[in-house]
């Protein structure tokens, strides 16, 4: 079962929008478009980002916000900075996405323990 997961885990890794390679280099503007033409599989980009990020602790998500609104709430961010940022949207979509996530679920710094 394990070999199972990691295996979809792998083959999710390598899906982008358009179905080509994560290692693909699109723009946000790309992007944006792509997801215009298969929503289906840009939520499911998105997600996997999104999955990973928090999974890595790299974004706090609110315990009562499911993956599925985030994601959109995701969605939405992009495609306004899309059409809000120029040089957001020529840039990499995988920066906006890491943009996104951080604008959206930042995590909140520890504070330093009180001096005693």
């Amino acid at each position: 079962m394990k070999k199972i997961v990691l295996a979809a885990a792998a083959a999710a890794a390598l899906i982008c929008t358009d179905g080509a390679a994560a290692t693909d280099t699109r723009s946000l503007s790309e992007f944006i478009m792509a997801c215009g033409r298969d929503a289906r599989v840009c939520h499911g980009n998105l997600e996997d980002y999104l999955r990973a990020a928090k999974d890595q602790g790299f974004v706090c998500l609110p315990a009562d916000l499911s993956l599925d609104k985030a994601v959109n709430q995701e969605l939405s961010w992009l495609r306004r900075q899309n059409a809000a940022d120029e040089a957001l949207s020529k840039g990499f979509a995988e920066d906006a996405q890491w943009a996104a996530i951080n604008a959206l679920w930042p995590c909140k710094k520890d504070e330093a323990p009180a001096p005693q």
